[in-house]
């Protein structure tokens, strides 16, 4: 289980989304 690298891959993701919006 990759949790740790799971969630901060969906955080960097979800950053740089309400980056753009």
């Amino acid at each position: 289980m990759e949790i740790d690298d799971f969630s901060s891959h969906m955080i960097e993701e979800f950053k740089n989304t309400w980056e753009t919006w």
